[in-house]
């Protein structure tokens, strides 16, 4: 193991790939409307899209995590966020839906590798306080993203939506070459020795799995919609609605620094069920106080309790999963939430073109009841 300091800037090199990853996919929400109108499409077909895009992030992350098993964690990494961001130049061409659907795919397929990757890095660099460094890599991811809707709106309306994508593509390339300072002792490189089919057996990993889809569920939906619900329901420009997801982003650095922290404190499955209880919460504020309350307490507890959790889960599957397939375990997960999660975003969208974007927080509302009581089901059965 190198020196802390060492450690201390790999793991925020990784901060900074781990927000480019998402930030691909953050130029979509607060330009939303734009580019519906610029492709001549409707909430429905972008919502499909999207559902498409992050089945693609998840379902590639099943081939990233064992890749990483057996090439090493730091190469897989360092090729996701590279390709991920050289396929952003395909939207200088989209100029109909299918070539923008062609360019969602593309972009998410090879991004789909880092998660997996970055997360079995880290559990095996830093056993000892894995939820902390987990919850430092992913608040630096945090911080990264908070600018993201707000500079993705502003590129698009000054130089047109293009322009977002791309900016964030090539930063994502310079941030591939800057990952080849990274190194890291992975012990020996191993080839699994289980199948899936035996992996899921393992005890308490599949209400786990639950939990991430249907976190994932609403994560996607108020991810792709809660700008939009702003602007259309609640009359905020698009600017200020922009800036409320970046705060959203922003308070989640303050929530995995918790979530991390707490759970080598306190044990992963308090705090989960802590943070499940925060989600609650947080649509009823939402949708029961007038908007100038409400949209800024939502803000805060949604965007602290949301981020909170995903620390405490990834130590929990951490805890869970044999060392010599921690790339695969991080890979089910990050299948389950952003994969299967996903289909929301096709759910949400017909939800809000037939019944209105406040409806659609509605059923948002019901989504995290449903979680707070699978994460309740967690806390009883694992005693960790």
């Amino acid at each position: 193991m190198h020196g802390m300091k060492k450690d201390t800037v790999d793991l925020i090199v990784l901060g900074i790939a781990h927000s480019l990853n998402h930030s691909l996919f953050l130029v979509l929400p607060p330009l939303l409307g734009n580019i519906a109108d610029d492709l001549g499409t409707s909430l429905t077909v972008i919502g499909l899209i999207s559902t498409i895009t992050f089945l693609t992030y998840g379902t590639g992350a099943l081939i990233g995590g064992p890749l990483s098993d057996r090439l090493g964690s730091v190469k897989v990494a360092r090729i996701s966020i590279g390709l991920g961001g050289l396929m952003s130049l395909v939207f200088l061409v989209a100029n109909d839906v299918y070539v923008f659907s062609a360019g969602m795919f593309l972009m998410a397929l090879w991004a789909s590798f880092y998660h997996p990757t970055a997360n079995g890095l880290i559990a095996k660099a830093f056993p000892e306080n894995t939820g902390q460094s987990m919850g430092i890599h992913n608040a630096a991811g945090n911080f990264g993203q908070v600018f993201t809707p707000t500079v993705a709106f502003f590129l698009g309306i000054t130089y047109r939506w293009r322009a977002s994508f791309v900016f964030f593509g090539l930063l994502s390339v310079g941030t591939a070459f800057l990952m080849d300072r990274i190194e890291v002792d992975e012990g020996e490189i191993q080839k699994a020795d289980k199948s899936y089919m035996e992996f899921i057996r393992t005890p308490g990993l599949w209400i786990v799995l639950v939990y991430n889809v249907v976190v994932g569920f609403l994560f996607r939906s108020v991810d792709l919609f809660f700008p939009s619900f702003l602007s259309t329901d609640l009359q905020y420009t698009g600017g200020i609605a922009a800036f409320a997801n970046s705060m959203i982003l922003f308070f989640g650095v303050i929530g995995q620094l918790l979530g991390g922290r707490g759970a080598d404190r306190m044990g992963p499955t308090k705090v989960l069920l802590i943070t499940t209880t925060g989600m609650v919460a947080s649509f009823a504020l939402l949708m029961f106080l007038p908007a100038n309350i409400a949209v800024p307490l939502f803000v805060i507890v949604y965007g602290i309790s949301m981020f909170g959790h995903q620390p405490t889960v990834t130590k929990l599957v951490s805890m869970l999963s044999p060392r010599n397939m921690m790339g695969l375990a991080y890979g089910v997960m990050f299948f389950s939430a952003f994969g299967i999660g996903s289909i929301s975003t096709s759910v949400i969208g017909w939800v809000a073109d037939s019944y209105g974007l406040t409806t659609a927080f509605w059923v948002n509302a019901a989504t995290a009841l449903v979680l707070l009581s699978v994460a309740t089901v967690i806390r009883m059965r694992i005693k960790k």
